[in-house]
């Protein structure tokens, strides 16, 4: 019996290692396309709109031309992006006190040649206080500060390959309104704790023209991301 069960498993077992080699090989074209055509490095990111206990079916690996890891944050992250240029800003104190001290606060204002600025934050926690990220949300901070929510959703920006799915918020409070794009990154496809997760923010303006901002938070998305690779959890 336990000869038969051995001799039926082990062409699954071949199965299944000859599909993590093919994942392993797919990345490892795509990243070498990204190289020749673009002269730079890739780098395999994963991200969600779902927390620790929410691995939704919007969950992707997706390139990026620069290192967005939190451990080579925020060097690897150039202040010009396309038409963008950005300045640093300084960690706010109760940013810091809300995520617990966490490992990496990176806030930069991006603006453009028009004027139009995108905010954007990144915060990376690991251990226990990573689940302060989950608690202290766009759609958690902003009616707790006495703006109204008049969106929340998800939304779909195509990339040169694939999709990402970004969660969106929409908030005024006397009449400005801020559009938020935010996502959660993961450097690794564990989803484990101990190795962290990034909360990622794109906030811009949208009092004037809805539809514009949404076209420039779309447009700084693929500034970061180039195309969703092949892979899924199951």
């Amino acid at each position: 019996m336990r000869r038969n069960t051995l001799r039926y498993l082990a062409p699954i077992a071949l199965l299944a290692v000859g599909a993590a080699l093919a994942t392993a090989q797919r990345f490892g074209k795509q990243a070498a396309s990204l190289d020749e055509s673009a002269g730079q490095p890739a780098h395999i990111v994963y991200v969600d709109v779902g927390g620790w206990y929410q691995t939704t079916p919007a969950e992707c690996a997706v390139l990026s031309a620069h290192d967005l890891r939190a451990d080579a944050l925020p060097a690897s992250l150039p202040e010009v992006l396309g038409p963008w240029r950005g300045v640093e800003l300084d960690a706010e104190e109760s940013v810091m006190t809300f995520y617990g001290q966490p490992d990496l606060l990176m806030q930069r204002r991006y603006e453009d040649a028009q004027g139009q600025a995108v905010w954007l934050t990144a915060i990376a926690s690991r251990g226990p206080k990573s689940y302060r990220t989950f608690e202290h949300t766009p759609h958690i901070c902003y009616p707790s500060t006495g703006w109204a929510t008049l969106q929340d959703d998800t939304r779909q920006i195509s990339l040169d390959e694939g999709a990402i799915t970004v969660r969106r918020g929409l908030f005024e409070l006397e009449g400005t309104r801020f559009l938020v794009y935010y996502w959660y990154q993961w450097d690794t496809p564990r989803r484990d704790a101990a190795e962290g997760i990034s909360s990622w923010r794109l906030t811009t303006d949208a009092t004037q023209d809805l539809s514009l901002a949404h076209e420039r938070l779309a447009a700084f998305v693929r500034l970061l991301f180039v195309e969703v690779v092949a892979w899924q959890r199951f």
